[in-house]
């Protein structure tokens, strides 16, 4: 043979025939269901016509899933008309509108643009996430389907180094190269790999590992990064290569790109981690803590110029050490020297070793990128400059933002406002449109209510962890958080001062989807049916994609035995459930049991076995539905259905105990004993109820 025929046979048999049985392998388990795609949107069908649903199990190619790191639920027709205008939200948790998720940035947005457009529609599709960045980002970009929608906000650089495959991640390690990382995402979107991971994953749960849970920034707090860690100058880098990609990605699907520079809070957010300087001599350290005590002593005291004078002696020897930037920056600032302090609040950011925050070297490339992509369906917002035209003279903090970089009504307000500006220059640039203020902005949206108390709460137990524990300033943001939480609970008042301040815009036509929502529910609360009728109507008619809705409203026919009409909103909620087994099976067993009170005996008993039949693992609501279809076989005769029921549920019941299983459900063996009592076997009843009492 010749060596041409050797070279041939060797590359079919060492790279063909491989291929070829990796390519069969990875189609024969896409054919049989195995896996997931990783795409952002899943399209489903509803009535006829497609839709596009966020997709929970997207970020799982990134963090694993019992984090619970998922996009916030959206559901959007595939086809677009004339009259709407839609615009796509890109970022991490500060796009997303943490801690206030339902009056974020984006319902912000949708309030101003219908006020400036109020003839057209207006949907904003947050697919903004938590705890991603640039490379999740690129990843929502790469998978968003081609023209579907106008505009598209990017607001993103606060998890640079904290985010996937950043220094300080913990769910993936560091990888300097942008190739390598894509590469990487290829092969996780394949089943084979995704087969494997499984298999890991339950070798890692038997080993006693055990699921991850998400603990919020602690989860990340013990990773430093210096300012001169070699490793950010790759993450610049993937920042900047990934922007670009993200910019062109949207750009190719017809979309204008509104590009904003990313404000953070540097006047009240004290460092959270802080390093002295490599080449800081023993001696030079000594006298540096003798001056810290002095320092510290004027700092405490008030006495301001005493602090001033010491901090910037402090900084001659170490000049690297942030949190002595930041103090310098709250005494020269209680001096009026408003620059000055500025400079080192910027400074102590620069210099924080916990990279939670954007700084002004990614800033500068998001700049950078803005200039460069000039004139290509883009428009860049420089909202660090709108923040400290707002502050000033201060630099921006806790006026505009709850910590760190999370922002407070107004701080959403002026991004809002801003992004209206851009999309409007863009659609009608001669035309002028009317601008709301923030008192109309918080009557539209809603803000506050008393889901605020709950998110304040919330806040104010996350602000006693670390790392703002950790922070210098930490009692001094306890005290804001609850003032401001003090605050805004009395400007929410009681439910029915709630329902008289939201009835303008209602009698207006001006209330959204969520502020009927809201009503629903206080009316609910304040017992008056019609209007709680009233409102959930219009939550539907207004926006028909809402699980909750649907349930609520259902609740409400249920009540009232219009069990038909109830389950037409059953049906319809379960477009909804996004493969939520829970909400499955509490459709499924709703719309049973009210098919049995409509006396549609075989409907409903093909819904509860539905239940028994796809959803073995939900103990509850399979014991619940055997109860049901015992009871409703009793009371139509059928005799044959009851014996098979009883038998059916005495092997489930009996299958539970010999897996330790029944210990996931304290109630079984009183349930057992009823449902044997129902069927009339009471010497199996009173046999359930010995193994209860043992």
């Amino acid at each position: 043979m010749s060596p041409a025929k050797k070279l041939l046979f060797s590359f079919i048999a060492l790279v063909v025939i491989p291929a070829f049985c990796l390519l069969a392998l990875e189609g024969g388990l896409r054919l049989a269901g195995v896996g997931t795609h990783y795409t952002y949107f899943n399209e489903i069908d509803i009535d006829g016509e497609k839709y596009l649903q966020d997709n929970k199990s997207f970020a799982n190619q990134f963090y694993p899933s019992s984090l619970g790191v998922a996009p916030l639920n959206n559901t959007l027709s595939v086809n677009q008309d004339q009259d709407l205008v839609r615009v796509f939200v890109l970022g991490g948790s500060a796009a997303q509108g943490f801690p206030h998720v339902n009056h974020g940035m984006d319902r912000h947005l949708s309030a101003h643009l219908k006020t400036a457009l109020p003839n057209k529609n207006i949907e904003i599709i947050n697919t903004a996430m938590t705890s991603v960045n640039s490379h999740v980002v690129y990843e929502v970009a790469r998978t968003l389907p081609a023209n579907s929608a106008d505009y598209a906000v990017i607001l993103m650089g606060n998890n640079e180094v904290v985010g996937p495959y950043g220094p300080s991640t913990f769910s993936q390690n560091f990888l300097s190269s942008l190739t390598l990382i894509r590469t990487l995402q290829a092969l996780k979107r394949t089943r084979i790999w995704q087969v494997i991971a499984m298999f890991v994953e339950q070798a890692q749960v038997s080993s006693g590992e055990g699921d991850l849970e998400w603990q919020g920034m602690q989860m990340f707090s013990g990773f430093s990064v210096p300012h001169d860690d070699p490793r950010l100058t790759q993450v610049y880098s993937h920042y900047e290569s990934n922007l670009k990609d993200i910019i062109t990605l949207l750009q190719q699907k017809g979309m204008h790109v509104i590009l904003s520079s990313v404000p953070v809070n540097t006047r009240h957010s004290a460092p959270f981690g802080s390093r002295h300087k490599s080449t800081l001599t023993e001696s030079e350290l000594t006298q540096w803590h003798a001056m810290n005590s002095k320092a510290e002593e004027a700092f405490i005291n008030e006495n301001w110029q005493a602090a001033v004078t010491a901090y910037a002696a402090m900084l001659e020897i170490d000049d690297e050490y942030a949190d002595s930037h930041f103090r310098l920056a709250t005494a020269l600032e209680n001096l009026n020297k408003f620059e000055a302090a500025k400079q080192h609040f910027e400074l102590a950011l620069h210099y924080d070793t916990k990279r939670f925050r954007t700084n002004h070297v990614i800033n500068n490339i998001i700049q950078r990128v803005a200039i460069e992509k000039a004139g290509e369906q883009l428009t860049y917002v420089d909202n660090v400059d709108v923040f400290n035209a707002a502050s000033a003279p201060y630099a921006p903090g806790l006026d505009l933002l709850h910590e760190h970089v999370h922002f407070d009504f107004a701080g959403n307000y002026y991004l809002a406002r801003e992004f209206t500006q851009a999309i409007m220059s863009d659609i009608a640039p001669s035309e002028q449109y009317k601008r709301l203020a923030k008192h109309q902005t918080a009557a539209l949206i809603g803000f506050p209510n008393h889901e605020t108390n709950q998110v304040m709460e919330r806040m104010l137990n996350m602000i006693q962890k670390a790392p703002f524990t950790e922070q210098s300033n930490h009692i001094e943001l306890k005290a804001h958080t609850e003032a401001r939480k003090e605050t805004l609970e009395k400007q929410v008042g009681r439910p029915a001062e709630v329902v008289e301040r939201r009835q303008s815009i209602v009698d207006k036509g001006l209330a959204d989807w969520k502020i009927h929502y809201e009503l629903a529910e206080l009316h609910r609360f304040l017992r008056n049916k019609e209007q709680h009728y009233f409102h959930l109507s219009e939550v539907i008619r207004l926006y028909p994609h809402n699980h909750e809705s649907y349930i609520k409203m259902a609740e409400y026919l249920s009540a009232e035995g219009k069990f038909s009409q109830a389950n037409a909103h059953l049906q319809r909620s379960l477009h909804y459930t996004r493969n939520s087994v829970e909400k499955e099976v509490q459709a499924l067993g709703w719309l049973g049991l009210n098919y049995m009170k409509l006396n549609d005996y075989f409907k409903g008993k093909s819904y509860l076995q539905d239940v028994v039949r796809q959803y073995p693992e939900q103990i509850g609501a399979n014991i619940r539905a055997y109860g049901l279809l015992v009871k409703y076989a009793r009371d139509n005769n059928q005799n044959d259905d009851l014996r098979q029921t009883v038998d059916a549920v005495k092997d489930y019941a009996s299958a539970l105990i010999e897996a330790g299983r029944d210990k996931e459900f304290p109630l079984l063996y009183r349930r057992m004993a009823q449902i044997m009592t129902l069927a009339g076997e009471s010497e199996e009843a009173k046999h359930w109820q010995a193994l209860q009492t043992s």
